[in-house]
């Protein structure tokens, strides 16, 4: 069982220490164990939550959870999310949101489906890999291993209700222990940010008079109220804002009361299974890493709910987190790459908080200027604007998070033989990997499950490739053979015999949105996170080599030897 191995190392008890089991834990358990890493997962809670706030899952996060085979399971279970409709104080103005602009992805929609669902069904999966959560498990303090070095490991001190204390020497530690982290709070990491005024409410129950299957946004000077088809354990969603100076509890008849100011007495509200009072915030960890120690999920960062973007961020920051620590954990790993995370996701974290900011202040405010662009000019607008099919597809990939990409960072690379980015079609290097149907060993596929299994995967595009290149590729970087696919990719016709050893674009379309030409070669490495890392014309494997033993070579060929007396981590990544 995973959750119980031992690190080979002896100085550590285990490789990584997870503090928090909600769906950012869960998904950076279910990497590392696809990676075979050693790991614990601990939550102080004896259940796990039935009720959140998340209710939805993006596009971007369903194709990267594709490697633990749950993506199709929870989209059938999900209501994907087609119409919106805009209520504005004189109209109503439907969006067709069926032709968003995610062609290039299996997964088409925004999908709701509670939190509590998502854990269900990657709880299900590490319990069929023999992975157990230790619930009931607090942690109470963080000690380095060693006084002068911040990356040599952390001593994590547990209460266990069961069994007392327990001290754990753990590589790498990662709090996805919520907005009131832990784990934060003791690797003395500033929490910055700002509470929104006012009270909301959380209501799942049942509505009549509204259109079914169908997002509504009711917006007025008074605020927003918003209702999402969930399914289960209600038919609807709901959440509002409170009425001023309403301090008592909320209930069945408060809840009416709000949606008949915005929906005038249009909607019946009945049978709750659940309703919840809270305040909302925004705010952000100065830096997601400390030494050893890693924040992901709303331990980093804490946006409004209004636009789903919170767990999903959460979800895709352990899976950009997850690869490199296990990589790390074999010293197959850069301490660049390893360091990476921070300059990757951070920013990644502060435009989700800046993108939710302006749309919650947006339907929010009661100030009297700024309550203007809710209530004079998004009502001129809205018509013309809901009909733009550019823009509802550029809107579609930023909430979708299909957009999210990592041109900036040092772990991404262009060979010298490509032309100028301006000059080339396609993702970039540190954009996502685009998807489409294609034939491996005869069999239909999708691309993305092709590249699914952990690793890195170098895509040999087009024609002219010498038949000893992948041989080559393997035997310059054999170290990462367990970790490493060689495949080529080809436009290739039903009419002839598949090449089993090929990938091949019947259709076209994975040339077409990688920006390929069937008359060049190119070649491509997809990271672990399915985030394009290199690619470079020509059929020459050096820049693929070089950039591939740039972030996997160790500066070191061991870890630094764990002190007796570990010392608080209190400082700063680098200090």
């Amino acid at each position: 069982m995973a959750a119980q191995q031992h690190s080979a190392d002896s100085n550590y008890d285990v490789d990584v220490l997870i503090v928090g089991a909600g769906p950012t834990g869960l998904a950076l358990a279910a990497q590392l164990d696809s990676f075979g890493t050693s790991f614990r997962i601990i939550d102080r809670s004896l259940t796990p939550a039935e009720h959140s706030r998340a209710l939805a899952l993006q596009p971007r996060t369903l194709e990267a959870l594709r490697p633990f085979g749950i993506s199709a399971a929870l989209a059938a279970a999900g209501h994907p999310a087609r119409r919106l409709h805009l209520h504005l104080p004189e109209q109503i103005i439907p969006v067709d949101l069926a032709d968003a602009g995610s062609e290039d992805s299996e997964f088409q929609h925004l999908l709701f489906l509670s939190q509590a669902e998502t854990e269900r069904a990657l709880t299900s999966h590490l319990a069929g890999r023999r992975v157990r959560v230790e619930r009931g498990v607090e942690l109470q303090d963080l000690e380095r291993l060693d006084p002068e070095d911040p990356f040599a490991g952390v001593e994590a001190k547990i209460q266990r209700m069961d069994r007392g204390i327990e001290r754990i020497r753990a590589r790498y530690v990662v709090g996805a222990d919520g907005a009131h982290s832990t784990v934060r709070s003791k690797a003395g990491m500033d929490w910055r940010g700002s509470g929104y005024p006012g009270t909301y409410v959380l209501a799942d129950l049942e509505i009549d008079g509204a259109e079914p299957d169908t997002m509504h946004s009711y917006l007025n000077e008074d605020g927003f109220l918003l209702l999402f088809p969930l399914g289960q354990p209600a038919t609807w969603r709901l959440i509002a804002m409170k009425e001023d100076g309403d301090s008592g509890e909320a209930t069945l008849e408060s809840l009416q009361n709000i949606a008949d100011k915005f929906a005038d007495g249009a909607l019946s509200l009945r049978d709750p299974q659940w309703i919840s009072t809270f305040k909302l915030s925004h705010q952000i960890a100065e830096y997601y890493q400390n030494g050893s120690v890693f924040l992901a999920g709303d331990a980093a960062h804490v946006s409004s709910p209004v636009a789903a973007q919170g767990m999903n961020t959460g979800i895709q920051d352990a899976l950009n987190l997850g690869w490199k620590l296990s990589l790390g954990a074999r010293g197959l790993a850069s301490e660049e790459l390893v360091d990476s995370y921070d300059a990757e996701r951070r920013p990644v974290g502060q435009n989700v908080l800046n993108f939710t900011d302006r749309i919650f202040r947006l339907a929010s405010s009661k100030n009297g200027l700024l309550k203007l662009p809710r209530t004079k000019l998004l009502p001129a607008i809205a018509p013309k604007a809901s009909g733009s099919k550019a823009l509802r597809t550029r809107l579609f990939r930023t909430v979708s998070q299909l957009g999210t990409q990592y041109r900036d960072s040092d772990m991404v690379d262009t060979g010298d033989s490509r032309l100028p980015a301006f000059l080339t079609a396609g993702p970039k290097a540190g954009d996502r990997m685009p998807d489409a149907v294609v034939l491996d060993q005869g069999r239909e596929r999708r691309l993305h499950e092709v590249l699914s299994t952990p690793g890195f995967h170098v895509l040999l595009c087009g024609p002219g490739w010498p038949a000893d290149t992948q041989l080559r590729i393997h035997d310059a970087l054999g170290r990462l053979s367990p970790w490493l696919s060689v495949q080529r990719l080809t436009v290739g016709s039903r009419l002839a015999a598949a090449d089993p050893s090929e990938i091949q674009d019947v259709s076209g379309l994975a040339f077409e949105r990688l920006g390929l030409s069937v008359r060049r070669p190119e070649i491509l490495v997809v990271r672990p996170d399915g985030h394009i890392g290199f690619r470079s014309q020509g059929t020459d494997i050096t820049g693929a080599v070089e950039y591939l033993n740039r972030l996997t070579t160790s500066a070191a060929a061991s870890q630094p030897a764990a002190a007796s007396q570990p010392a608080a981590v209190n400082q700063p990544a680098g200090a």
